[in-house]
């Protein structure tokens, strides 16, 4: 038995997802995007030398927007944790919950005369929704990790940061 989907606009999501897998591997272009809007956040992948954490980020965030507009039978739950669990990295809560929006607008950008009104239509109410998941998650205020201060300091002294 197959379940209703918990987002109205699911099949719109997922075609564009699917249209954006078409075209390509998306990682670089939405990385790039992410550290054009928040320069602050490169030195934070220091250690991802070979792209593999970018990857298994953008994965996992493609499985939480399915399940998310699918059955949800995680996204949602997911999204609050790793919200916290970023801002035990010194991730801002504000720029995490930019990630979605930057998936949305480099998808938009590559797929170009493809994106449709209802993608943008469906992206929208999607956005929204997730922000609202955003905003009842509680914060936590636990200051900055020392451990992560250190190795963002050592990435930017060592000139990484503007390559």
């Amino acid at each position: 038995m197959t379940q209703t989907p918990a987002f109205a606009r699911a099949a719109e999501i997922e075609a564009s997802l699917e249209r954006l897998a078409e075209r390509g591997d998306p990682v670089e272009a939405i990385y790039e995007r992410l550290f054009q809007r928040h320069p602050q956040m490169k030195p934070y992948f220091w250690r991802d030398t070979n792209g593999a954490v970018k990857g298994e980020m953008l994965s996992r965030t493609f499985e939480a927007i399915f399940d998310f507009v699918g059955e949800r039978r995680y996204a949602d739950h997911m999204i609050r944790t790793e919200m916290i669990t970023h801002e035990g990295y010194d991730v801002p809560r504000e720029v995490f919950a930019t990630f979605f929006e930057i998936v949305r607008d480099t998808a938009r950008d590559l797929l170009a005369a493809d994106w449709t009104d209802a993608f943008e239509a469906a992206w929208t109410e999607l956005l929204a929704e997730i922000d609202r998941y955003v905003q009842s998650t509680a914060r936590v205020e636990a200051g900055d990790n020392a451990y992560f201060v250190r190795q963002r300091e050592a990435f930017e002294r060592e000139g990484v940061a503007e390559s």
